[in-house]
């Protein structure tokens, strides 16, 4: 028996032991339901393990060479390709990606583009305050889930930060303060004790809330009787004296204000939030943690950083990169793309239908592990390993902290990895695609 790191979601819980011969797993202590999910795909029904072409409408299993040689005829035809998808896959399978949207002039984007890219977008602007999950572990006192529902999409952070004994927090749950922002009910509420704040805030009102904080902290008794966005003011103030009074407060912010609709607004503001408080802070701090939903979420946007001096969507022309505002969304929405590779991602599923319905109709090559319902109108599919059980890489960790993924077995079929599929085919269209 020996500790792995589970790749379940963005936390990668690095104390999970995994009984195995070298073959199979044999057994899973300590995870939960998502990671248990994913040790669960090695061998669930719905695992791809061998390649498969669109043939009258019918998926057919083909052989490898057959796979990639109507993947680089697709590639070798296509003036505007789009690559997307990228937060299931190891930070070298997404360098990898980038290589290849380089070779073949292509738009390529990652599932942080409509979710915390854009906060690491303004924080280039105006600055962000980071913290890491040990740093809350060990430090904090007041730990705020904006629009964040750990309870159920990531099962153990509050278990990690809200309930541990740290280094400087000897007496753990007794002296931390949870308060939760969200206009739903959601299970997150049951772990609320006497001291902890519920704030049932009225749907699409974060920005006017956030901008009656950042106001009452420049304006003594500026917040009205009557409240704000369905708050009282009695609450809004008890708010303020934690956040004003807090040593070491940590902000999570979830899905509901990452995936919000008032463009960077809403962002923008709770950024100049934090830089308000902590320029008031006489002996502490106030920090963000970004919650994103896949395990290497964070880590596209580093590795963009890292080779292209830029986070988001890459587009490149000439094999050089080019300025661009686009987005997978804008990029849909125009209809700007004649082919796409999806990588570790159901985006048919996740996307509206009016966005999805338009990859259907061009041809659409899907590197995955599993049959979800991108894999139900792709035109071809590659199956690879699962990371962090059949294959080793680096991922980011929630809190921008790299982490290794080690290889506990060996794939069905000799399957490759992300990295190496997209490696091969680099190489075959650097040969001319024979």
């Amino acid at each position: 028996m020996k500790r792995f790191t589970c790749s379940g979601c963005s936390l990668l819980c690095d104390d999970i032991i995994v009984r195995s011969d070298g073959l199979f797993i044999d057994e899973v202590i300590g995870s939960c339901m998502k990671g248990k999910e994913r040790f669960d795909q090695v061998t669930s029904k719905n695992r791809i393990t061998s390649p498969m072409i669109r043939r009258k409408n019918d998926l057919q299993k083909v052989e490898w060479d057959e796979a990639i040689k109507e993947t680089i005829t697709i590639l070798k035809n296509s003036s505007k390709p789009l690559l997307y998808g990228f937060s299931n896959s190891s930070c070298e399978a997404q360098s990898k990606g980038i290589e290849l949207a380089q070779l073949i002039n292509g738009f390529i984007d990652s599932n942080a583009s409509i979710c915390q890219g854009k906060v690491l977008n303004l924080a280039k602007e105006l600055g962000i305050n980071l913290s890491t999950i040990t740093e809350v572990i060990n430090k904090a006192d007041l730990l705020i889930l904006w629009g964040a529902n750990p309870a159920e999409t990531i099962p153990r952070l509050l278990n990690k930060t809200l309930f541990s004994r740290g280094k400087f927090r000897m007496t753990g749950r007794e002296i931390k303060t949870l308060i939760i922002i969200d206009p739903v009910k959601t299970a997150s509420f049951n772990v609320m004790g006497v001291r902890d704040i519920a704030l049932r805030i009225k749907a699409g009102k974060d920005l006017e809330l956030v901008r009656a904080l950042k106001e009452e902290c420049c304006q003594n008794d500026s917040i009205p009787s009557e409240g704000v966005a369905g708050i009282d003011s009695e609450d809004l103030k008890r708010i303020l004296l934690h956040i004003t009074g807090t040593e070491n407060g940590v902000i999570f912010l979830g899905q509901g204000i990452l995936k919000s609709t008032q463009d960077n607004v809403l962002i923008r503001e709770i950024l100049d939030f934090i830089q308000v408080i902590n320029s008031k802070q006489q002996k502490g701090r106030v920090s963000l943690i970004l919650m994103g939903g896949h395990y290497n979420m964070a880590g596209f946007d580093h590795i963009a950083l890292s080779s292209c001096g830029k986070i988001g969507g890459l587009q490149f022309k000439n094999k050089q990169l080019v300025e661009t505002e686009d987005t997978i969304v804008s990029k849909l929405e125009r209809d700007d793309f004649d082919c796409s590779i999806i990588i570790g991602t159901d985006v048919i599923s996740h996307l509206p239908y009016t966005l999805s319905s338009k990859l259907a109709k061009k041809p659409l090559i899907l590197i995955d592990n599993h049959r979800t319902a991108t894999a139900d109108i792709a035109n071809i599919i590659l199956p690879t390993a699962i990371t962090g059980i059949e294959c080793e890489g680096l991922a980011i960790r929630l809190d921008q902290v790299p982490i290794h993924l080690e290889k506990i077995i060996n794939p069905p079929s000799n399957i490759p990895s992300d990295e190496d599929l997209l490696n091969k085919i680099i190489m075959r269209l650097n040969e001319g695609g024979s």
